[in-house]
């Protein structure tokens, strides 16, 4: 065993949504750790100036982050961050889709018809297609790594976010099949899903009355960092994790976990 494995070195890998919150930190770590990037978003201004960043702090003598700015919804933007991989990179080994289109927040039946294909379109088909245009090209490197950022509201109802936490259990089924699929040649699937995470897109949330509430709920005490959700994404995309395949990792302070005493103490009171 070496603690090697835990490296990126030689690792080609796309990040979508990579210039904030979870995608933006996964960028920082899988650079710093040897990792060659295609990054995505949509702002191009935004997206230079990562890249930049990217290849200032940790490029050596060569650029080591390609940026390709652009629409995920869009076949031709996706056939476009493959082809910069291989184009620039020669290979293909690694897919982080990190989040890049929030929840709409509502109950099932009230929502509108364009919110229901923008949240099956960003979560899960335009995942659907980039993965399916990246695997050919894993297979051909001889391994692969498709990681996605979910969420983890697939594990329980919910009266709020209701059609994302449909488009991720539809995520959460893709993911399973491409392991199952693809495990022969050395590809492995796998989500992430985090909660209660402090990034920009939460800082409302958190700061409301209802949002510490919450965080006071988990047993960590705490939200959670975007960095610790790269620390996660980068086990996935590292050869430590060669055996880890068709699972959902849960990187949430522990709320799906529901205490026995903390039960019993709100159910029969204080003895």
């Amino acid at each position: 065993m070496s603690a090697t494995k835990f490296g990126l070195e030689g690792k080609v890998a796309i990040i979508t949504g990579a210039t904030d919150g979870m995608g933006a930190a996964a960028a920082d770590l899988f650079a710093a750790s040897g990792a060659k990037l295609v990054i995505s978003a949509r702002t191009s201004d935004k997206l230079e100036a990562k890249a930049e960043q990217l290849n200032a702090q940790f490029g050596r003598a060569h650029s080591i982050a390609i940026p390709v700015a652009g629409d995920l919804g869009d076949k031709a933007c996706l056939q476009a961050l493959v082809g910069a991989a291989v184009r620039q990179f020669g290979a293909l080994t690694t897919l982080l889709c990190s989040p890049t289109v929030r929840p709409w927040i509502g109950a099932s039946i009230d929502t509108p018809d364009h919110v229901l294909d923008e949240q099956l379109l960003y979560v899960l088909k335009s995942r659907f297609w980039l993965s399916a245009l990246a695997i050919p090209h894993m297979v051909t490197a001889g391994e692969g790594s498709l990681i996605y950022i979910g969420s983890g509201s697939v594990s329980e109802a919910t009266t709020e976010r209701s059609v994302n936490s449909i488009a991720r259990a539809g995520e959460w089924q893709m993911m399973k099949n491409f392991a199952a699929e693809y495990g022969p040649q050395n590809i492995r699937a796998n989500v992430i899903a985090p909660a209660m995470v402090d990034s920009s897109g939460s800082k409302e949330l958190f700061q409301s009355q209802a949002g510490r509430e919450r965080i006071a709920k988990l047993p960590m005490r705490r939200a959670g960092t975007t960095g610790e959700i790269a620390m996660a994404a980068a086990f996935l995309a590292s050869d430590a994790s060669s055996f880890t395949t068709g699972a959902v990792l849960p990187v949430d302070g522990g709320r799906l976990l529901h205490p026995v005493d903390s039960m019993l103490t709100n159910a029969f009171g204080k003895s």
